[in-house]
């Protein structure tokens, strides 16, 4: 993901989405069109809670790499809100693109220690 362009800060967010999802689902909370304002609000504050040392850890199926570029998604919305994102289907790649082409998604970063601590590649430049 690193040789296609992802960025610390995209794995971070991907990574962080998937285990606040796994949470709100542990606790039987699941996004659905049309959720009030509270249900939305629970599911954000299991999402963002810290973590405890009694919490289930988070099976590794839940960081596969097609379930990291489905939360890098879903993050890329809530990144472009304010933007108009027209009603149906959304091409995942064609919003990645058009945040990458006027917002610099894909290239914007600060130097940072690496937070996996892997080999630098040739490609990489954090």
């Amino acid at each position: 993901m690193r040789q296609e362009g992802w960025r610390d800060w995209h794995l971070l967010t991907a990574i962080a989405n998937a285990v606040g999802n796994h949470r709100a689902q542990q606790q039987g909370l699941r996004p659905a069109p049309g959720d009030s304002r509270e249900h939305r609000a629970r599911i954000l504050a299991a999402m963002q809670a810290p973590e405890r040392p009694d919490d289930p850890p988070v099976p590794g199926q839940a960081f596969t790499e097609h379930a990291l570029r489905s939360h890098l998604t879903v993050a890329a919305v809530s990144t472009a809100h304010g933007l108009a994102i027209r009603p149906g289907p959304l091409d995942p790649q064609a919003l990645l693109s058009v945040l990458g082409d006027r917002y610099s998604y894909w290239t914007d970063e600060i130097e940072h220690t690496d937070p996996f601590d892997w080999p630098a590649t040739q490609d990489d430049t954090t």
